[in-house]
């Protein structure tokens, strides 16, 4: 997830003809940031009586004590790269950092069965999208890039549908989106996303005169259809986690096009 964020990123300041040297302490500070995330909301999620781990959930209990240490390291380390960062993304990452902060304090109060829980998913699609987008178009926004932008929103929320919908499934007593939705309409969700990436992506496609933007869009139409795909074959993805291994990789597809 982490090293999928940072490839993400990295494609899009090239979409942004930013160049890399100009970009690096942010993304450095957006690898951290996203892996301090994820650990935190395991770690708050353990806390909770009423919460029923998962194996991921176990390992994060068990190591708690290192984590922490990790998490106040990669913290500090933060903290010193913010003074490198251009004046405006410092103040859209004290935004976010806020946001998320508040997010992470309602969520680690809350029971695990409070219907708050279920929109967790929209969320984090929403923070990811504006850490690993929204840093690189401050500079320079553009009509085409926002509508991959879009686009990318879309897939982050897709994947975490789908990851919300096998949690489902491997267990009938969790409670999140999919779970509210019902496995029907998920499915159908799922599907609804695909088409509107497509139909979105060879729009943008057609009316786009970069080659770059093309291969972007078309990676992104990719990366739908591999989540598509895992979701209509979900016994085979199921097994050992499957669904994981690859609804993350995908993330990494940008290298195709960025190497």
């Amino acid at each position: 997830m982490v090293l999928g964020a940072i490839v993400c990123n990295v494609m899009f300041w090239k979409l942004n003809k930013t160049p890399l040297e100009h970009s690096f302490t942010v993304v450095v500070i957006l690898g951290f940031s996203v892996w301090i995330i994820y650990v935190l909301d395991r770690l708050l999620d353990n806390n909770k009586i009423d919460f029923v781990p998962t194996e991921r959930h176990i390992f994060h209990q068990q190591n708690a004590k290192i984590l922490w240490y990790l998490i106040g390291m990669f913290v500090l380390i933060c903290a010193v790269l913010i003074f490198y960062l251009p004046n405006n993304i410092i103040i859209f990452g004290i935004v976010i950092s806020l946001l998320t902060g508040i997010y992470l304090l309602i969520i680690s109060k809350i029971s695990s069965k409070n219907d708050l829980q279920r929109f967790k998913e929209p969320v984090t699609a929403l923070v990811y999208v504006s850490a690993v987008f929204g840093t690189t178009v401050l500079h320079n926004p553009q009509i085409s890039s926002l509508l991959i932008g879009f686009i990318f929103l879309l897939i982050v929320f897709q994947n975490l549908l789908l990851f919300s919908l096998l949690e489902l499934k491997k267990n009938a007593n969790s409670y999140n989106l999919a779970e509210y939705f019902g496995i029907n309409k998920s499915n159908l969700i799922i599907i609804a996303i695909t088409f509107t990436i497509t139909t979105l992506g060879f729009y943008s496609i057609y009316s786009s005169v970069s080659n770059y933007e093309n291969k972007v869009v078309f990676v992104e139409i990719i990366m739908s259809f591999i989540l598509l795909i895992i979701n209509q074959f979900d016994r085979f993805f199921l097994t050992n986690d499957r669904y994981r291994w690859v609804g993350d990789g995908i993330f990494l597809l940008p290298l195709s096009i960025i190497l």
